[in-house]
């Protein structure tokens, strides 16, 4: 078995809305409630302070709302497309009828494969 580790730290900032919509139509999240985060992640605005100043404010369209508590949940859901194209490629470990391709736990992700090619092609 091969194993690769990646941290996805960062992958908070870097969800795109355009694809984080979609993935929750997809995993049946119903319209309406795409449609509120839609309107709350719309009015999504950033300024930057550095000393005594303060930047104009700018609108931003990616990542997932720091602190709030449907942002794990919204997240997952996201990353659940990763897990589906994943095992879609069938390159991962099997126990018994059980796909096992990657494991995740917060930032981090985990590939599996039996062999070498197999974690490249996960990989790429």
């Amino acid at each position: 078995m091969y194993i690769a580790s990646l941290d996805i730290s960062k992958a908070f900032d870097r969800v795109n809305h355009y694809k984080l919509y979609n993935s929750l139509l997809c995993a049946g999240v119903p319209v309406v409630i795409v449609d509120v985060l839609y309107n709350w992640y719309s009015k999504l605005v950033f300024a930057v302070r550095w000393n005594n100043s303060v930047s104009v404010q700018f609108s931003v369209g990616s990542g997932v709302r720091q602190g709030s508590c449907l942002s794990p949940a919204v997240f997952n859901v996201f990353m659940n497309c990763f897990i589906v194209q994943l095992k879609a490629l069938r390159t991962g470990c099997h126990v018994t009828s059980l796909f096992i391709g990657c494991i995740l736990y917060a930032d981090d992700i985990l590939l599996i494969s039996p062999s070498v090619n197999g974690l490249q092609k996960n990989a790429g």
